[in-house]
């Protein structure tokens, strides 16, 4: 008997699978690529532009700090997809190494210690009625700030020399496209 017309999935299976977590990421993806297609990353970048008078450390920072406390009520993977293409177009507009803001916006997309709503962890942790949300807030404020010094000090002392980065210098692969 011919394949023809036979099904890959059943309903039993396609109900089985987690089709949030597609969404998400799907929507993540076709968002960031509609900020980069549309040149709105290179647009968002140059907006942001005037934050090249501050030291890069500073601005890394600033990253760390924002991407840290954003995730705390929204998805880190969504967040991440959103702002990465921003950063690529700041690093454009200010030339410099892009990796230098993207390496510690990623690492602190995952600092989100605060809240239940942050990560599946949180979640679960609170889960167990053995802490309030205000236990769980004092603590992982604690934790997101550690969190941020921490990265920002390694991205600039260790992740410039793992990683070769040079501040001065904009590299040829760095121009988005």
């Amino acid at each position: 008997k011919s394949d023809k017309g036979k099904r890959i999935m059943d309903w039993k299976a396609a109900s089985g699978i987690p089709w949030n977590i597609v969404l998400l990421f799907g929507g993540g993806f076709a968002l960031a690529s509609g900020f980069k297609e549309s040149g709105l990353s290179l647009w968002f970048g140059n907006q942001l532009s005037f934050v090249g008078n501050y030291h890069p450390i500073i601005i890394i920072a600033i990253i760390c700090f924002m991407m840290t406390f954003l995730t705390e009520l929204t998805s880190n993977t969504a967040t991440t997809e959103m702002l990465l293409p921003v950063l690529a177009g700041l690093s454009v507009s200010i030339e410099i190494n892009p990796l230098i803001f993207m390496l510690p916006a990623t690492l602190s997309a995952s600092m989100a210690f605060m809240l239940p709503v942050a990560t599946p962890p949180n979640a679960i942790v609170f889960g167990t009625n053995r802490l309030r949300v205000i236990d769980m807030a004092k603590n992982g404020l604690m934790l997101n700030l550690i969190g941020v010094i921490i990265i920002t000090l390694v991205t600039w002392f260790l992740g410039t020399y793992i990683f070769d980065i040079q501040t001065d210098v904009f590299p040829d692969w760095g121009h988005i496209k």
